[in-house]
Parts: C-alpha cells; structure tokens; sequence
C-alpha cells in the first residue's frame, strides 16, 4: 500500500519544492504566493538528483545580515540539509513515517516517478523554534520575496508545493 495521500495533506507537512536554479527570493514569492508561513520546509532538487531541505524561517535567519540574500542561488545555499526521498508507491505509510523520524532532518520527501508530491515531517513540530533560536517573522520573509512575487514564469523552477 503506498504513503497515503491522506498523511501527505497533514498541515505539519506543507512544503515549496524547486530546483537548484530557484533564488531565494524566487522561493520566497511562492511561499507568499501561496500563504505559506516560516514553518513550511523549502525543499531543493540539486543537479545531481539529491534532495535538500530547511524550513524558510531557518533560511530567513541565517541571511538576515546577507547583502543580496533575494539573489542567492538555493543549490549553493549552505543550510541546506540532505534529506532522503522514496516514491510514493514504494512503502507504506507507516514505514515512511518511521524513515522520516529516524533522519538527521526528520523529514522524507516523497516522489512520483520523481517529482515531489509531499513530504513527510516527523520528530519535530511545526512551531518548533530551529536549532539557534526561533523562526523569523513572516513580514521579514515578505521583504526577502520582494521583487519576485510575480510567479508567471516560474514553471521551470517551481517542481511542487502543499496543496490546501
């Protein structure tokens, strides 16, 4: 039986997916976009298919003093986290949960035929302060997306997100 669409659709489990070509910014825009808040994960497809991920408020943080941080590339953003993918028919619910909870992250993505339909977050809750201090606020990652929130031609970075 694959991972429920059912434990995907949990709120703790919201997510913004892109690839290594998305600026931070670009990420930024569609976390606005989509009403998205800082405990949402950023998920990064690298060029080398791996996966990599942060919660936008952990990003936020650690750019706050960064001149130009809008116009930071996500693959060469250092607070990325390896983070480890299964397809969503491979495993079952529970299975998956339990690979989410036993990675340094605590979250799995969860592919189709290699794109993301959702992530898994276990061992950790969505207002947890991150490692370092608590998340920013959201009108601090409002300023970060700033001239990027027009996302007509995002289709060749934006590879997914939460659907409500």
């Amino acid at each position: 039986m694959p991972i429920s669409d059912e434990a995907l659709q949990n709120a703790k489990n919201r997510f913004i997916a892109v690839t290594g070509d998305a600026k931070l910014g670009q990420a930024v825009a569609a976390l606005t976009s989509l009403g998205g808040q800082p405990w949402w994960h950023l998920v990064v497809r690298m060029d080398d298919g791996s996966w990599r991920v942060a919660r936008f408020g952990e990003l936020n943080e650690s750019v706050a003093d960064t001149e130009d941080a809008a116009e930071m590339f996500l693959r060469d953003a250092k607070q990325l986290r390896v983070a480890s993918a299964v397809e969503q028919g491979s495993v079952e619910t529970r299975a998956a949960q339990a690979l989410a909870r036993k990675s340094p992250t605590h979250v799995l993505v969860v592919t189709d035929n290699g794109m993301p339909v959702g992530i898994l977050v276990e061992g950790i809750t969505r207002g947890a302060a991150p490692p370092g201090g608590p998340v920013m606020p959201s009108a601090s990652l409002n300023e970060l997306g700033g001239k990027y929130i027009k996302l007509k031609d995002y289709g060749s970075i934006l590879l997914g997100s939460s659907k409500k």
